[in-house]
């Protein structure tokens, strides 16, 4: 093996991202865990990293990628009993890497731990061709009949099953899912599994409409759409939706959602916004009495997200739309989609 590798680093927010062949390849330390990257995607947080949207405070250079698979190829002493794997074994690991015994953690929100460490941000990520799960990550076998490209997808599935958890769908529920991004189309996979009343997608793109009529959505429609409107009010009595998953990272989709759910309903916030919101308190309270519920990260969620993966439940090959090498990092942030054109999830194949 030679002693470097291909690498994407991250400088400074604002494209400052560059490819190097020369980086040292890293060494799997006590309990620690070496993969040879199969797939690493770019998310809506990558996104505003390098176009400088960021809202976080980090410490450059890294090497970005927090959704990523590879296969074990070196286990640091006691890695295997550890984390259950073994050299050969495909695998994912949760992004955030927590540490000690604070207040979250002893009430079993692990993702909001104040002692958190992030794969892809404060640790190296998946850009690379090799990268080390540490000590204290958390690892997961990806079964035999998921592929590369699905197992690389379910990182935003986790967090998009997890925004669907929060809603608590029920049965007889008329469910709005906006957006259709990663997260978005995952959330609709999932909420369709909750077997709501109706399913409805809003997003202005009619390719990704039509997808996710094809993954469990009853109906789609663009947000200037007048017929969306008139749809929810013939399907609940004028009422407005009783769920709302707001997956666009959209201000606008946020305040449209305010509009479109129903007295004491449900919406769910689960985006990165480049931009605050102005909006009338008295929606929250005087008007509507809505519980709004904030949606982050992937608790206990990966394990979930694989299962449903192994037993065809949801499609995660069907998320990820287009595939370029560690050296086209430009091209694959700066890539527009046509306008009958899917692009969902773009990943890397380091």
């Amino acid at each position: 093996m030679t002693k470097t590798m291909r690498a994407i680093r991250c400088h400074g927010f604002g494209g400052r991202h560059q490819f190097h062949d020369d980086i040292p390849i890293p060494t799997a330390g006590p309990h620690e865990v070496m993969v040879r990257v199969n797939v690493a995607g770019i998310c809506a947080a990558d996104r505003a990293m390098y176009f400088g949207a960021a809202p976080w405070d980090l410490s450059f250079p890294f090497t970005p990628g927090h959704e990523f698979t590879g296969t074990v190829v070196a286990l640091g002493e006691g890695a295997a009993e550890r984390h259950g794997v073994a050299i050969g074994d495909r695998t994912v690991a949760e992004l955030n890497v927590t540490y000690g015994n604070d207040f979250f953690r002893q009430r079993g929100l692990y993702h909001l731990t104040d002692t958190m460490d992030v794969l892809g941000a404060t640790l190296d990520g998946g850009w690379a061709e090799f990268m080390i799960y540490p000590a204290n990550a958390v690892v997961h076998k990806v079964p035999d009949n998921v592929s590369d490209n699905a197992a690389c997808y379910v990182e935003p599935l986790a967090n998009a099953i997890h925004g669907v958890q929060r809603a608590s769908i029920q049965f007889d529920d008329v469910v709005v899912v906006a957006g259709a991004g990663p997260i978005g189309m995952g959330m609709v996979q999932a909420a369709a599994l909750k077997t709501p009343r109706k399913l409805i997608l809003i997003n202005p793109g009619q390719a990704k409409r039509d997808l996710a009529l094809k993954l469990g959505a009853d109906l789609a429609f663009a947000p200037d759409d007048p017929e969306l409107k008139a749809t929810l009010n013939a399907l609940t009595n004028g009422r407005g939706c009783d769920v709302y998953l707001e997956a666009s990272g959209q201000t606008s989709s946020f305040t449209m959602g305010l509009d479109l759910v129903r007295k004491a309903g449900k919406v769910v916030v689960f985006g990165v916004y480049k931009d605050p919101v102005l909006v009338d308190l008295n929606v929250f309270g005087e008007f509507k009495e809505l519980d709004i519920l904030g949606g982050h990260l992937a608790p206990f969620t990966y394990a979930t997200a694989l299962d449903l993966l192994e037993r065809g439940l949801i499609d995660g090959d069907a998320c990820v739309t287009h595939t370029f090498e560690l050296n086209d990092v430009h091209e694959a942030f700066k890539r527009t989609q046509g306008p009958d054109e899917v692009q969902i999830k773009v990943v890397f194949r380091p």
